[in-house]
């Protein structure tokens, strides 16, 4: 048993415990008030600086926030399981500015390293039944509607264990640690309210990883995962006019025909040779009555694409779309963007440094490590990732291996905790190749 190994099995109990812990009270988009001060409460004792608030998120630039009413009951239930001194943090949140920055300087020279952890659960109730694991041993999601039901609960363990290791071994680095910790990942909007705030700016490497995806099985990983896929989500209100379909429908200006329109033609936008693109409209609700010209129409929509560029000319097209069958249905129109982020590549040097890592690591099996992986689906993660690639540095995004109970956002969701370690492991051998005072 090596030093790295030595320090993760110490902290083994205790990974357990937090994963759990955070499992119990999952929180969802903005609104992680007390994810958010209990991971800050932990990191300050750790020896790390704090940035919080209007320091790391741009109010207005959030997607999907959610109402007002929404934030006040999330606050409520953080007071209601936050200690005292937890509970300070709580007004640097105010409406919904969640997530941590934390930095740890060794006072010696060196790279700015970076890892960044997804904090928010997803919009799922967690199976009840007396089988699923969490149920049978108390750690259950202690709220309907709402589970860590894609292992960020095993995220925030990692990101703690990592952050606790590295600040009582301060000796053994040199540079300066930045911890991530972020919130509204499901949906990606997170990302995009973190990183006009300079978040990233000065980082050199930075590191994300995911438990499960597509390394499936225990002691595996994926260390290279490319194709990240551009993203847009949006919503479109149509407002048209109500009229007696029978008795005066040259009155009416039919918002549900506009948005059935805009569904089927969006469906119809012509592919790009450059790479991949998707379109979905998920949702449509319009009308009011069989015999009433619609006046109202909604539909719920997202674009991807292989590149940033790529999903904004879908992204255009569907404005383009929507602009057209408003004018020709007489209806009025408005586009709320509900979430998005970039897409891109992992660099090639942090795919060899996983797999280094990997490699080295007692809690991966060299049969199972993929060096590269093409992922084709989005993660919010990305955003930060070419912000740092663009600036001149270099981000990579891995996949630690699991045996999962059932696939990710499934109400029986569950994850072997042997991960917890694997993950830690990789990432702390990173963090010694980069910064370690031999690297």
């Amino acid at each position: 048993m090596d030093h790295i190994q030595t320090k993760v099995e110490n902290l083994k109990d205790e990974m357990i415990a937090h994963r759990r812990f955070y499992h119990s009270h999952p929180e969802t988009g903005w609104f992680t008030f007390f994810t958010t001060a209990s991971i800050a409460k932990k990191l300050k004792d750790y020896g790390y600086s704090l940035k919080m608030g209007r320091e790391i998120v741009k109010p207005d630039a959030r997607q999907g926030l959610g109402s007002p009413e929404a934030a006040q009951k999330a606050i409520e239930r953080a007071k209601s399981l936050l200690s005292k001194e937890e509970q300070e943090f709580l007004p640097l949140m105010e409406d919904g500015l969640t997530g941590v920055v934390a930095d740890i300087d060794t006072g010696r020279a060196g790279k700015m390293t970076a890892f960044r952890f997804d904090i928010d659960g997803v919009d799922v109730t967690e199976s009840k039944d007396e089988s699923h694991r969490p149920v049978k041993e108390g750690f259950r999601a202690d709220i309907d509607g709402i589970t860590h039901s894609c292992g960020h609960d095993g995220h925030i363990t990692i990101g703690l264990a990592l952050a606790k290791i590295i600040a009582e071994n301060l000796d053994d680095f040199n540079g300066k640690f930045r911890f991530i910790f972020q919130t509204a990942e499901e949906g990606t909007r997170g990302a995009v309210g973190m990183e006009p705030m300079g978040v990233v700016d000065d980082v050199d490497y930075l590191l994300g990883g995911h438990i499960g995806f597509q390394a499936k099985v225990n002691a595996g990983i994926i260390c290279g995962t490319n194709k990240l896929l551009a993203t847009s989500k949006f919503d479109v209100i149509f407002t048209g006019r109500s009229a007696h379909a029978a008795g005066a429908p040259q009155e009416g200006a039919n918002a549900l025909l506009a948005a059935a329109e805009a569904a089927i033609n969006m469906h119809a936008i012509t592919r790009h040779a450059d790479g991949v693109t998707r379109i979905n409209v998920g949702v449509l609700k319009a009308g009011e009555g069989r015999n009433v010209i619609a006046p109202n129409g909604f539909i719920a929509c997202e674009t991807r694409g292989e590149t940033t560029e790529l999903n904004e000319f879908m992204f255009n097209k569907c404005m383009d779309i929507i602009k057209g069958v408003s004018m020709i249905h007489g209806v009025d129109y408005e586009v709320k963007l509900t979430g998005g982020t970039s897409g891109g590549d992992s660099s090639p040097e942090i795919t060899e440094l996983y797999e280094k890592a990997a490699i080295q690591s007692p809690y991966i099996n060299n049969d199972l490590i993929v060096k590269e992986f093409t992922f084709s689906a989005c993660e919010d993660f990305a955003h930060f990732m070419q912000k740092v690639q663009k600036n001149g540095g270099k981000s990579g995004y891995l996949m630690i291996g699991t045996k999962l109970a059932a696939g990710h956002h499934n109400s029986c969701f569950d994850f072997d905790e042997s991960a917890l370690l694997s993950g830690t492991d990789v990432f702390l051998r990173s963090a010694y190749a980069i910064n370690g005072k031999g690297a």
